[in-house]
Order: C-alpha cells, then structure tokens, then sequence
C-alpha cells in the first residue's frame, strides 16, 4: 500500500503515521470501489503478535467500539477502511495485547510516587540524604507523622535499621517507613513510644519486634504483624490523599502497558477507592482486587473476612471483579519470617500463619463460595501447607472453576512442583527476582547456596503443565513486564548484558514468557474471553512497542519502549505524552 503524503504524529523517540482516511481510500479505489463506512481505527504493516492459541501472527488489526473485528493482511484490511477511519502505519512496530500483571499493589505504589521514598537505595550515606531531603522538602510540623518506605533490608546488617538514624534526621517527629518488600517497617524512637512499644512487649503472633541483644529494647524494627502495633496510630490519609495515589499507581500502570491486573490484599476502604475510579471513569485498567479485611500484611483472620466477602457485590463495576481473596501463609526468607521445610542455618524457623487443619477449614469455605484464592506462600513449607489446603478444598467441595494460585514460590521443595498441575492451582511467579541479586546473595547466608540455587524454578513448574502467571508484586520491584520478561528468559540481570546465572536449566522461551504477562494471566483473572489475545470478537487492550521482541537478542528485550497503550479501544497512554 502506498503511503506517500500521509500524516505523521509523534510517539517518543518513534514515529507512527497516523493516516489521513481519505488518502487511503484514493490509493484504494484503484482496485475496488472506495468503502464509505468503515472500521474506527485500522492498524497496517505492523508485526502483530496476537498471542492466540497458535501464537500466530498478523499484519493489520481494525477497532470498532472497543472491539477486534478484524485480524489479518494488510490487502484484507483495506476492506475496513472508511470515510472516517483512523489508520495507525506501525511500519513494522511490534502490536501485542495489553499486558497483564497478576500481582501488583498499584495503590500503595501510587502513594509511594508521592511520599518519601529511599528507591531501594544501598548506599547508607545515600539512604540519609533522602531522608534529609524529604524533611527539607516538607513542612512537617513538630509532632507529624513522617512516612515512607523503599529501604532494602540488605543495606542493613542482618536487615534491621536502628532508629538512630531516623531520630538524627527527624529529631523528635514519628518516623513510619516500610521496607521494600513490604514486611518489614523502620520507626523512630518516637514511634516506638507513642506506640508504647518497649523491652516488656511481647512479639505479637506471627510478627517481630527486632531488639538489642544485650538490653532486649527495641531497636526500631519491625516485621509482618508487628509493624501493625505502630501502623495503628499513623493517622489515617483522608479518602482523596488515598485516591490521588490510586490514580498515580494507574499511571505508572499505562506507561508500562499494563492493561489488567491483581491488586491484592484490599480492605473495603481501598476497596472503595477502586469502585470509585470504575464510577468516575479514571479505571483505565480491568482490575481483580482479592481482598483482605487489612489494608497491611493480615497475617491471619476470622470472621471478619467473611463479612466482607459478604457484601462484595456492592464495589462490582464496569471493570472490577472481587471474587478473590488474598492469604497469607508467611513471611520473606530473607528476614527469616517464612515457613521452611528444613530450619535455617542459624538452626530457627518460623511458624505459619495457619495450622493446617484451620488453613483447610478456611479454604474449603472460600473454594465453596466460589471464591479465588489468591496465596502468598515464599518459603517450601508454606508452600506445601498451602497445597495441602488446596487439596483438602477440592477432595470436600469437588472440582470447579476457582482458579486458585499461590505467588511468589520462591523456594518449591521437588515434590511439591507436579502438585500444582495435578491441583489445577495456579504458579504466580514474580519473573524480575529470577537473576542473582543482592537479596540472593544475602540468602546464601541464611538457607545455604543449594536451597538459593533453586529459588524459582519457573521452568520446572512450566514442565508439569501448570498454568505459569506472571506478575511485578510493585512496587516492591520493578512495574516494568519487560524487566520481568528478560529476567525469566536469561535467568540473568536484565539491567546487564552477562552475568551469573540463577539456578540451572530454570529459563525460559520468550512465547512462554510473553503468555505468562498476558493470556495466562487474562485466564487467572477470568477475563480470557476478552482480552489477553488478540483475536476478533475480543476487546482492544492493545499495546505498541518500538521494536519486535523477536527479532532483538534476548539481552535487549527491556529496552523496549511502549509507545502506545489502548485499553478498551481508547488510548489511555502515549509516549512522550507525559
């Protein structure tokens, strides 16, 4: 087709030539009468990977109402062309579905984008000046929270910051930050005190209150449930301040393509935030939003989660589904909170959240009502009760449609890998942490190098047939589904071009990879019969990359750029719009 004296408008660094309707229709009048009524947008000469069932591949895509009505040739295409049709020229730009992130906290990771946040900084002397730079950036009166988080715990010695710091920066204000992943927060002495925290406070359940060895004070840090005994007395960001950092979280989701995802672990306050962004019309993503009666780590619940599970129907909308729960069973190896099969080397382990009997009475109730069940499990013990608990489920209930799933899996122990298969349960598997990193390096110390050396055998799990799912867990790392996509197909930095690779035999083929961000995911999220492909008769969640992911060596998938996202047939995100 020739598309000489079309007009161009530009995306980033790219271009992609958007086409005046009528110059097309003269250039095809030549063959055939020139079509009046056409399709709203028409997509030509792109390499168009629609991620069906037979990972086929396309040259043109037309849009009309939101949805695929056509996939196919160019020459085809040109059937589709009317008087007021938007032809996009991809000159050869990669065309994929939207990507699909199956564990993200996009509304705490929106809030951090506008609180004060250490960036996972290793450096000491780095992480101070942040935490000067954020109490010289805002007025905090004497007596007002600060709060934040992004501090690595292997920046720490044996991940656990002092208040020392915080009290030098600070001086005499409470000082809340969360680690980045979340289970772990650094306080202030103040904090502590209003708290009423010290040497004579017991670890509460299936938390942490670190202390000095010698005097048995706390030290500042605590972990899983006992960060909840300061979290308490934070007060509370009103509804706005919240939904501000929801819409910032969806922005960063549209720039990385993101077009569906799993918010998990949501108390009926976010909850609300959520149905209201659906209402209002800012969801500019499908959302499943497991929920949970806490808006931090519930390390375990009763009754109350039943409640609200009871009235879920009420934040149904357009583009938000609620039938899903989040549980937790653990902590994270590396602060020797998970639930391991054999102790650590130190010779200590950490009890699960749940005995296995009320773990099993808990998910035959859930799998009965038709709830998914959406587990965090890191360590191989917690792993196993959680599959154990799954199978209780299906032995008493039968099977059914649940689509159950366990994230993270960081350490699975090699009997447990064909269960999930044989389970119909779900692997959710955080890509981006499948390269040795410094939290890798500070396991070694902590389970010894051959358990470290089987941290997320993602290829092994995919080798049983289970159904392989893909998410970031933001913003506790990277939002990016192409940093997470290289990572799992090297076993490799994503950010280097070599390096030393994580566990043996344990990559993966890009197909594998690409259908674990999006039909896989779009499967867990029940949406498979819109989007996660594409295919006619599904909605346009569609992205643009500046490059074909296969025709670039593996070491420069991440450097991709996404120059167009479209979610529902509108576009919500162009590069270089921001």
């Amino acid at each position: 087709m020739n598309l000489a004296g079309s007009a161009t408008t530009t995306v980033g660094k790219d271009q992609i030539r958007i086409l005046s309707a009528a110059v097309v229709i003269n250039q095809v009048a030549a063959c055939s009468d020139p079509v009046i009524a056409g399709a709203e947008q028409v997509f030509i000469n792109g390499a168009v990977y629609t991620a069906d069932e037979e990972r086929s591949w396309a040259e043109a895509v037309a849009v009309s109402n939101g949805e695929i009505v056509f996939v196919g040739t160019n020459q085809s295409a040109e059937a589709l062309i009317g008087a007021n049709t938007e032809v996009v020229d991809l000159d050869g730009k990669m065309l994929l579905p939207g990507f699909h992130d199956g564990h993200a906290h996009i509304r705490y990771g929106g809030a951090a984008t506008l609180r004060c946040s250490l960036h996972s900084e290793q450096d000491l002397t780095v992480i101070r000046s942040l935490l000067v730079d954020c109490v010289s950036s805002q007025a905090y009166a004497s007596d007002e929270w600060v709060v934040g988080g992004g501090w690595p715990i292997s920046a720490f010695p044996d991940g656990s910051p002092s208040s020392a710091m915080l009290d030098e920066v600070f001086t005499d204000r409470p000082a809340y930050f969360s680690d980045d992943f979340g289970h772990n927060a650094w306080v202030s002495s103040r904090a502590l005190e209003i708290a009423g925290i010290d040497a004579e406070t017991p670890d509460p359940p299936q938390g942490v209150i670190v202390r000095d060895l010698e005097t048995g004070q706390p030290n500042g840090t605590l972990r899983d449930s006992a960060m909840a005994l300061v979290e308490k007395f934070i007060p509370e960001a009103t509804f706005e301040q919240r939904y501000s950092g929801l819409l910032a979280g969806l922005e960063q989701a549209r720039k990385f393509g993101i077009t569906a995802f799993s918010e998990p672990g949501v108390s009926g306050d976010n909850i609300a935030l959520y149905k209201a962004a659906d209402d209002r019309g800012d969801l500019t993503a499908r959302v499943v939003a497991p929920l949970s009666p806490l808006d931090e780590i519930a390390a375990r619940f009763g009754p109350e989660i039943f409640e609200l599970l009871a009235k879920r129907d009420q934040f149904r909308g357009a583009y938000l589904n609620v039938d899903s729960v989040k549980v937790y069973i653990d902590g994270v190896i590396e602060t020797r909170t998970s639930t391991m099969l054999e102790p650590y080397l130190d010779g200590s382990n950490f009890p699960p959240f749940y005995e296995q009997d009320e773990l099993n009475t808990l998910y035959e109730a859930f799998d009965k009502m038709g709830i998914q069940i959406h587990t965090h499990a890191i360590g191989d013990g917690a792993i196993r009760i959680a599959l154990d608990a799954y199978e209780h489920a299906l032995l008493v209930n039968g099977p059914n449609d649940n689509r159950h799933q366990i994230v993270h899996l960081q350490l699975i122990d090699k009997e447990d890998i064909p269960r999930f298969a044989e389970l119909d349960v779900a692997a959710n598997f955080q890509c981006f942490w499948c390269y040795p990193d410094v939290y890798v390096d500070l396991a070694v110390d902590i389970v010894g190098a051959d358990r470290v050396n089987r941290f997320y055998p993602v290829r092994s799990v995919k080798d049983t047939g289970a159904l392989l799912v893909g998410g970031s867990d933001w913003d506790v790392t990277s939002l990016n589904p192409l940093d997470a996509i290289e990572a799992a197909v090297r076993r490799q930095d994503p950010y280097a071009d070599s390096g030393r690779v994580l566990g043996v035999n344990q990559e993966i083929d890009l197909v594998t990879a690409l259908d674990m961000y999006t039909r896989n995911a779009a499967r867990i999220m029940r949406l498979e019969d819109k989007t996660g492909s594409i295919e006619v008769g599904k909605r346009a969640d569609l992205i643009v990359l500046d490059r074909n992911l296969f025709d670039i060596p593996v070491t420069e998938i991440n450097e991709a750029q996404v120059l167009l996202t479209i979610m529902d047939g509108e576009t919500v995100y162009t590069a270089g719009s921001d």
